[in-house]
């Protein structure tokens, strides 16, 4: 997926250095002869102060929000929000701060992706769509689908603590291929796997869908503010999402994108965002929000990747 907020970011910056930075700090009222080095080092020291109370910032809004008992270093309680429907409702409005938070949070782990965080980020942007089109978010009810049944296997495996231990329980118990219509073909003619779709051939579908959002995000940056937002959703579903789907899905997703009206980017941002224009701020924090998606899909696709599992039917 390549790299991601400019020359001297990564992937793998720690998400607190990521988040809501929206200016370069730096420290002009050192002396010269102060040895480079040793400048590095605190203007490295007073960001990472400031970032640090700017993440405590978002994580106290998306507190006030949604029913989270967490502090931003303890994910201890998040099977008991994984397992609430209210974490998951479609009649909850889309807010960007919410999924900002949930992001940084999932992309802490992205070797082992905390379930609750991961699954609720990608069902919330599924609001996103619904934001530019109801026809389009019926498109993707697909992903909101998909999200249920996940939660729906980690209940059947308690054990499993991310998302990438419950691919591996599955793989133990060689049920990782299942997809619900090769069963019978796989051993399973009347067993508890007869009808079971596996976890882990749903969340490759889901990094999908996360790798659409993030082929999105790039676009939306790179035009400015100016290109029509369902042209971007267009072209960016031709190029990871159509490859995926047979014809009368592509077909669907077409003529939902045909209902959209949403306008431009600019506008996009200013409904989705809050913000009052696509400017540099704005734009800053689309930049950074891929970041994380991509760190988060990194961390997905790495795990596939190793174990020969991206061509799962």
């Amino acid at each position: 997926m390549g790299t991601c907020c400019g020359k001297n970011k990564n992937i793998n910056t720690d998400a607190k250095e990521i988040i809501y930075t929206y200016e370069n700090l730096t420290n002009n009222s050192k002396e010269e002869n102060i040895n480079k080095d040793q400048k590095q080092e605190e203007e490295n020291k007073f960001e990472n102060e400031e970032n640090e109370s700017e993440s405590l910032d978002l994580y106290e809004d998306a507190q006030s929000k949604i029913d989270i008992n967490l502090t931003p270093s303890d994910s201890s309680n998040w099977r008991e929000d994984l397992e609430d429907n209210n974490n998951f409702n479609q009649n909850i409005q889309f807010d960007f701060k919410i999924i900002s938070f949930k992001l940084h949070k999932a992309s802490e782990t992205p070797n082992n992706l905390n379930p609750f965080y991961t699954l609720s980020a990608i069902y919330d942007f599924t609001k996103f769509f619904k934001n530019i089109s109801s026809a389009l978010n019926m498109g993707f009810s697909d992903i909101t689908e998909k999200c249920e049944l996940m939660r729906k296997r980690f209940t059947e495996y308690p054990e499993s603590t991310s998302i990438q231990d419950l691919c591996n329980k599955e793989i133990e118990l060689n049920i990782y291929k299942l997809n619900g219509d090769n069963n019978k073909s796989l051993g399973h003619y009347d067993d508890e796997y007869s009808n079971y779709i596996s976890g882990c051939r749903t969340f490759l579908r889901l990094l999908w869908f996360l790798e659409y959002l993030i082929d999105i995000f790039e676009n939306m940056i790179k035009s400015e503010g100016n290109e029509e937002i369902k042209k971007i959703l267009g072209n960016s579903y031709h190029k990871v999402l159509a490859p995926h789907h047979g014809f009368l899905v592509r077909k669907a997703v077409g003529v939902a994108l045909s209902f959209s009206n949403a306008g431009s980017v600019s506008d996009i941002v200013k409904l989705v965002l809050g913000y009052d224009d696509f400017n540099d701020e704005s734009k800053t924090v689309l930049k950074e929000t891929n970041c994380l998606m991509k760190k988060i899909w990194n961390g997905g696709n790495e795990f596939y990747q190793e174990n020969n599992l991206l061509d799962l039917q």
